[in-house]
């Protein structure tokens, strides 16, 4: 199976509240195109086993924190899951703001869920136990508004399908490097009315500093970013924590 990459049309991120979480508002969109990583699960290997230049330990691996999530909430299935191998030929890079691995563990989920023929929103409930990304990839949605902490996914329906040209610098942005940044700049105001507007709108009438809160974070930490921001021009955005600039293809 295919699995695609999403994009932060806007990100909106608040202070940090008791618990140190960020609270967000954000629209993502799922962006088809020619960057896919390729996920075959085979249910009834020998063991479990996770084969892929995933970049860390296997215990950190979304995936098998999914497996492990899917265990507890359904026992009579642990067999099943302990006896699992998923291949992934990663082609969506690691630090690029694009959720390569949430992507991947939200389609095991699913592929867990049509298995098994287990209602996909039972298994939905449990993706923010994984990754504040997972929720969405589980949805299934192309495009959707999503606040809280990545739990709360509501399917924003656009009026054409648009495609994206995603370009990924050879720039490993570490999430929380990012946000430990966002903290030192000051905190953001709730922009609500992004949350009614169709995305093409949005690129077309705000700049990427506008529209995610992170960019200048990020270039705090990544000043490189701002060399590739200048050599790619306008019409250029910035998704999630970075490194990756994305724009409308035409």
């Amino acid at each position: 199976m295919k699995i695609y990459p999403k994009l932060n049309i806007f990100l909106n991120v608040l202070s940090l509240n008791t618990h140190s979480l960020h609270p967000i508002f954000s629209r993502f969109v799922l962006a088809q195109g020619g960057l896919y990583d390729e996920m075959e699960v085979t249910f009834g290997a020998d063991e479990f086993a996770l084969v892929g230049d995933f970049g860390c330990a296997r215990e950190q691996n979304l995936i098998y924190k999914a497996k492990e999530v899917l265990k507890s909430a359904f026992p009579a299935f642990a067999l099943e899951l302990e006896h699992c191998k998923v291949e992934v030929d990663k082609k969506i890079p690691k630090g690029a703001g694009l959720g390569g691995g949430s992507a991947n563990a939200g389609a095991f989920m699913r592929e867990f869920a049509r298995v098994f023929e287990i209602d996909c929103n039972q298994v939905a409930s449990l993706a923010c136990k994984i990754g504040s990304d997972v929720s969405f990839f589980v949805s299934g949605y192309e495009s959707a508004n999503v606040s809280g902490y990545g739990e709360r996914v509501e399917e924003f329906v656009e009026n054409n399908h648009y495609c994206y040209e995603i370009f990924t610098p050879k720039i490993f942005c570490e999430t929380k490097a990012v946000y430990q940044s966002f903290d030192k700049e000051g905190s953001s105001k709730i922009k609500l009315d992004f949350l009614q507007c169709s995305s093409v709108e949005l690129l077309h009438t705000y700049s990427k500093e506008e529209l995610n809160d992170l960019f200048i974070p990020a270039t705090k930490c990544y000043p490189q970013l701002l060399d590739v921001a200048k050599d790619l021009g306008e019409g250029w955005f910035f998704s999630g924590s970075g490194s990756s600039f994305f724009r409308l293809k035409v």
